[in-house]
C-alpha cells in the first residue's frame, strides 16, 4: 500500500480526490455494491515541515517540494461515516468525489 502517512495502524485504506487536495479514509464494512469508510484525520510531520521549500510567489508564496509531504497519523473519526459505490467511472461518493483503495495519500495542495 502507499502511504505518506507515519504510524498508520494496520488496515484497509482508500484516498479520496477532491480538487486539488486528497483526503484518507479507513474501510469499515463492504458488500458486493457498496463500501463504508471512516475518514483518518492527520497532524502535520514536522520533520517535512522544516523542510518545506515555500519561494515568494502565487498569491503568498509558492511551495516547490510539495510533492514530498508527510503526515503524522492522529486518530480515525469514528463519529462519522460514508458510504461509497462502484460506477462505471470507478468508486465515488454521492458528492461525486473519486476514491482509490489500496492507498493512503494525504496531500494538501499549498499552492491553491
Amino acid at each position: 500500500m502507499h502511504t505518506n502517512i507515519k504510524n498508520l495502524p494496520e488496515g484497509t485504506y482508500w484516498t479520496s480526490y477532491g480538487y486539488s487536495d486528497s483526503k484518507v479514509w479507513r474501510e469499515v464494512k463492504r458488500t458486493s455494491k457498496t463500501v463504508t469508510l471512516e475518514p483518518v484525520r492527520v497532524k502535520p510531520d514536522p520533520e517535512w515541515k522544516n523542510k518545506m521549500q515555500a519561494d515568494i510567489g502565487g498569491f503568498c508564496a509558492h511551495v516547490s517540494n510539495q510533492e514530498e509531504q508527510t503526515w503524522l497519523f492522529d486518530l480515525i473519526l469514528d463519529d462519522f461515516q460514508t458510504v461509497i459505490r462502484e460506477t462505471k467511472r470507478g468508486w465515488r461518493s454521492k458528492n461525486g468525489d473519486e476514491f482509490l483503495t489500496d492507498r493512503a495519500h494525504y496531500f494538501h495542495d499549498y499552492n491553491f
